[in-house]
């Protein structure tokens, strides 16, 4: 199990690529939490723009301040985790649910820099694949995917009763693809299926991994 100290040490190295008048993107979850945190604590100026709910009324509780993509279209840095992550630089990410407005931002960014767990680093990606889907188009989606051999499954929220619908007022689900050999072909297969706005397959952008392990270590990898 990742500890929390771990995580910290990880949101702290995060938080070193950023300076005093920088534009921010983040993407949410704990770790997320975490480097918002971490900002606050250091006092920097920055103006944070989240990609979700969560990160956006975190930002405000610390006295950070928010913009948007409307104001500054290109972050100076975006900072995120990842739910797993190979060598070469591929990741799975939406467990959360907010991978369409974190693919943006990261696309937007200048320099994206992800952190997260050792136990998240993989030979091959495999866990199933987040997927933002219109509503209208689920179903047509879901049989796409069964003729190909995936199986799709319709997240639900746990604090209340049905589907998870995302800050876009899309539906996710969940395909598993089971092991992943070639990352961006999967991407590419899923974006050709109309009705998927998005899926969490991310693929050429990190510029920077951090990897934190629980005994202090801290592994740098670097994609530019």
């Amino acid at each position: 199990m990742f500890s929390v100290e771990a995580k910290r040490r990880a949101a702290k190295e995060a938080v070193e690529y950023v300076d005093d008048g920088f534009v921010v993107g983040v993407g949410s979850g704990t770790t997320v939490s975490l480097i918002l945190s971490e900002l606050a604590v250091a006092g920097k100026k920055v103006s944070i723009i989240p990609a979700s709910w969560q990160s956006y009324y975190e930002a405000i509780e610390l006295g950070l301040t928010v913009s948007s993509l409307d104001q500054h279209p290109s972050p100076d840095v975006y900072l995120d985790s990842f739910d797993q992550v190979t060598r070469d630089g591929a990741m799975i990410k939406g467990g959360g649910g907010a991978m369409l407005r974190e693919k943006v931002l990261a696309s937007a960014s200048r320099n994206r820099v992800f952190v997260g767990d050792h136990g998240k680093l993989v030979e091959k990606l495999r866990r199933p694949v987040p997927l933002e889907i219109v509503p209208f188009a689920y179903k047509f989606v879901e049989n796409k995917l069964r003729e190909k051999g995936v199986k799709l499954v319709m997240r639900t929220s746990q604090a209340k009763n049905g589907p998870t619908v995302s800050d876009n007022g899309n539906l996710i689900g969940d395909a598993d693809f089971g092991e992943i050999d070639e990352p961006a072909k999967v991407e590419n297969f899923l974006k050709r299926i109309p009705g998927v706005v998005e899926s969490g397959v991310f693929v050429g952008l990190v510029d920077t991994l951090i990897i934190a392990y629980d005994n202090g270590k801290v592994e740098r990898l670097t994609f530019r």
